[in-house]
């Protein structure tokens, strides 16, 4: 018999979302599994249903058919949400940081269902709860942003607020990853780091991105066109990005 940790972290089966103004599926029928510890990119023109997915995996907008399961739990499920929830990571594109907040407050706070009493008192006052302090600083260091930590949100550029929020969900040590364009707005160094810290997690990942220099360092393409997987394998050649861009298909 199969244990908990022989389920992979993402399992996807005849997914089909249609909005209600939209006619044509934003998804049809997509299949994705997604292993313990695998890298896979979403690649695909603008509409061609990859934040949507992205968004299905955390059981946000409709579902108009088919299932998907994090961890073995279905994130649609008012009863298991909050779980899958708890256990995925989310970087949004541009960073969905407080401007109020000091930059490394906002980082915490992907982490507070992990805090005690004790925690969330340091936290309400604006400290950085002991359990957390540790990890804090490696990772920043890790990643070139220990410099932005006593930096408000609001002063920093769309860039370094990318990298706070990437920050923030590797912090909760989550069981699956996402990210929504995480290397928009950077320079090509800070983006080539922001992967390396990406790709170094022990962790499921599933990236969107338009960058064809960021999908190569992917071992695993899923490439979406009309909302349907188009392709599913090793990186694409240049010929088939630019056919997959040109809605032709890979």
């Amino acid at each position: 018999m199969s244990s908990s940790d022989d389920r992979p972290a993402v399992q996807v089966r005849g997914l089909t979302v249609h909005h209600l103004r939209a006619g044509t599926p934003c998804l049809q029928e997509v299949d994705l599994t997604v292993g313990r510890e695998e890298s896979v990119v979403l690649l695909g023109r603008s509409g061609a249903g990859k934040t949507t997915l992205l968004h299905a995996l955390l059981g946000a907008g409709p579902r108009t058919a088919g299932s998907v399961l994090v961890e073995g739990l279905d994130p649609f499920d008012l009863t298991t949400r909050t779980a899958v929830r708890r256990r995925t990571g989310i970087v949004l594109q541009g960073g969905d940081l407080v401007p109020g907040l000091r930059a490394r407050t906002a980082a915490v706070t992907g982490s507070s269902h992990l805090l005690g009493r004790a925690g969330w008192w340091a936290l309400a006052r604006g400290r950085t709860p002991r359990a957390l302090v540790g990890r804090l600083h490696a990772l920043a260091t890790e990643q070139g942003v220990e410099h932005l930590l006593e930096r408000s949100v609001g002063e920093l550029s769309g860039g370094e607020r990318q990298r706070i929020a990437l920050l923030r969900a590797l912090l909760a040590e989550p069981a699956l990853l996402l990210a929504d364009e995480p290397t928009a707005g950077l320079d090509p160094r800070a983006a080539d780091a922001a992967v390396d810290a990406l790709l170094a997690q022990r962790t499921a990942l599933v990236v969107t991105t338009h960058d064809p220099v960021v999908a190569t360092r992917f071992p695993r393409v899923v490439a979406l066109l009309d909302g349907r997987v188009v392709h599913d394998g090793e990186p694409l050649p240049p010929a088939g990005m630019r056919a997959l861009y040109a809605g032709a298909g890979t």
